[in-house]
């Protein structure tokens, strides 16, 4: 595109009319004035200079021409501003090359036909809803919370039951078959013809950040049989219009709140920003079925957002969430954030706690959200050393270390590595100059030998005939075993009512634990077989709860309980780390099949810590 052409549009645009559209400007002297778009003000510091045709906010420093503001409020390219305002002014913008301008008039042909067939689409299934047809998902959007005016806002439909409806329908509009298949609405069939993607779904479209619809997610409606409704949610495929990699579904409505406060809400699904948009919360957008990517942070840039809140549901995808969020924010170096739901009634989803708790409710939850680098200590030191970090073994602690490196390793280098490096030093007890050696892979070298020949052999270890590998006992484990080895005969049946020998490592000491179950053992026999086959820390934990440390006799039933608790619970701690690690592997096809045994896994834990509390509480 020729300067002297872009000057020419330039100059013919009314940049205070333009501007004017988007701030309510006011003649202030020889300046327009106005509350700047940009960022949230009451005192109006943003000056347009029609003299000079340019824009400047003395408030955050906003300054540019009239494509500058363009591009920055509506997300949009340097090419697509001009071409739109040499249009609206009456310039023409002729092509460089006859070849090339064919293939360019082709791929805005073939572009403007998938948009009109989107809107076509969406008006459509619209419509739908709010006919006769629509009665059944109007009822399910209620039981939801979603009012008629976020309906309309964000344009939610129906798509009808049948296998070939779409067609037909917006034909009268002008839109052709092969226009709906470059937009992923129709499925060609092998044989010939073409049917519709979406049958009998609540239909949401996804938007631009300009607002035109590029693609759509389909809900299943409820009541379904599985094999006729098939995934619960699906989206439009990939077009020329839509990735999922590069669009947030919101967008187009939270960019404003996002400019103004500089900061964004990253849910999951369609539902969690609608009702955080009912609440109050504008600023919410979400991923449409994948992990936040390095594009999507481009996008929340393009709106001045300096932070991003992750907020997502306390499944096993939600807990996993962060993980994936900080491989987008940490290499562009925008400042994360994780709220957590609670989850003491369940599994909770955004959009059903703003309509509980109201907007004030989601606010409080935002404002108890911790940084995304402790977040992923705390999780990293919860799964690896299980208690306090810094009374945690070496090994824990090396093993927090590997799982928190590949998050060091995408920051950029600099002061905000350095001080996420800092921060986990602290929190492990470790020197920071060996663990940021540690983290860049700068381990020192082993003295190489002058004479390698002369070094001795190394001798193997000497072992007893029929000595076994030392068994690793966790710490409440060990507790409830030394109580039951105290008093067999008191705690047999609570022993077996919590299944202590599943607690233990198969082995001799499950076999310890059962042989106490079935009938009593002396004291020092058990302490025998504990130290045959345990390892030192479970030796002595069991000594000291089975001596000094026994507590009275009507106490030890309680005390018993409650170490079985703390093993359990330390169990499910483990599996719960797992199924998160097989989500951040294997990406958001496992989701689906983990959910649910996540959720198990959620309700045990809760089950088992409410236990816990009333017997701790009971003293």
């Amino acid at each position: 595109m020729p300067e002297a052409l872009i000057e020419q549009v330039r100059d013919r645009v009314d940049v205070v009319a333009v501007i004017g559209r988007h701030v309510e400007l006011k003649r202030s002297g020889r300046t327009w004035k106005g509350c700047c778009v940009f960022h949230g003000e009451r005192t109006p510091s943003f000056h347009v200079y029609p003299e000079d045709k340019h824009f400047k906010c003395y408030g955050c420093g906003a300054y540019g021409d009239v494509f500058t503001f363009l591009q920055r409020l509506e997300g949009k390219e340097f090419p697509e501003v001009v071409k739109a305002l040499a249009q609206e002014v009456g310039i023409e913008i002729p092509d460089a090359a006859e070849e090339d301008g064919a293939e360019a008039r082709q791929r805005r042909k073939e572009r403007n036909e998938v948009l009109a067939a989107c809107e076509a689409a969406a008006r459509y299934w619209a419509a739908r809803l709010q006919s006769r047809f629509g009665e059944a998902a109007r009822r399910y959007l209620e039981e939801r919370g979603v009012g008629e005016e976020s309906t309309r806002r964000f344009r939610i439909g129906i798509s009808a039951d049948g296998w070939s409806d779409l067609a037909s329908r917006v034909a009268e509009k002008g839109v052709a078959a092969p226009a709906l298949m470059r937009a992923g609405l129709l499925v060609e069939k092998e044989q010939g013809g073409a049917y519709d993607r979406f049958r009998n779904r609540l239909m949401f479209p996804i938007a631009g950040m300009d607002g035109q619809v590029i693609g759509f997610g389909g809900r299943s409606m409820p009541g379904e049989a599985s094999a006729k409704a098939g995934a619960k949610y699906i989206n439009t495929p990939e077009t020329p219009l839509y990735k999922k990699s590069k669009v947030l579904y919101g967008l187009d409505l939270a960019r404003e709140t996002i400019r103004k406060a500089r900061a964004a809400l990253l849910v999951e699904g369609y539902f969690d920003v609608i009702g955080l948009h009912q609440a109050g919360i504008t600023n919410a957008v979400a991923v449409c079925g994948t992990a936040l990517t390095a594009e999507h942070v481009e996008l929340l840039q393009r709106c001045d957002c300096r932070e991003v809140t992750v907020l997502f549901d306390g499944d096993v995808a939600g807990l996993a969430a962060p993980a994936k969020a900080a491989a987008a924010l940490f290499p562009a170096g925008v400042a994360g954030k994780v709220a957590v739901l609670p989850s003491e009634g369940g599994k909770t989803d955004p959009d059903e706690y703003a309509r509980a708790h109201g907007r004030a409710g989601v606010e409080a939850l935002l404002e108890r959200a911790s940084p995304l680098s402790e977040h992923l200590i705390d999780r990293a030191v919860e799964r690896t050393c299980g208690g306090p970090a810094r009374q945690a073994a070496l090994e824990e602690k090396l093993a927090a270390v590997r799982e928190l490196t590949p998050f060091v390793r995408m920051m950029p280098e600099g002061l905000a590595r350095s001080v996420f490096e800092d921060a986990i030093a602290k929190r492990l007890d470790l020197d920071s100059g060996a663990l940021r050696a540690e983290l860049e892979g700068e381990r020192p070298r082993r003295p190489a030998l002058a004479r390698p020949e002369a070094a001795p052999a190394p001798r193997p270890p000497r072992t007893a005939p029929g000595s076994r590998v030392k068994v690793l006992l966790p710490g409440p484990a060990a507790d409830a075993l030394g109580l039951l080895a105290a008093f067999p005969e008191a705690l047999a049946g609570i022993a077996e009512e919590e299944n202590l020998p599943g607690l233990m490592p198969p082995g001799p000491l499950a076999d310890l634990a059962r042989d106490l179950i079935r009938g009593p053992l002396p004291l020092d026999a058990a302490l025998a077989r504990v130290q045959e086959a345990g390892d030192d820390d479970a030796l002595r934990r069991v000594r000291e709860i089975a001596g000094p440390a026994r507590p009275p006799a009507e106490r030890a039933g309680v005390e018993l309980r409650k170490a079985a608790l703390k093993s359990k619970l330390e169990r499910l701690a483990l599996e719960m780390g797992e199924a998160e690690r097989r989500v951040v592997k294997a990406g958001s096809a496992a989701v689906d099949d983990l959910s649910i045994q996540y959720q198990r896994l959620v309700n045990q834990k809760r089950d088992l810590q409410r236990r816990l509390h009333s017997l701790e509480r009971g003293g």
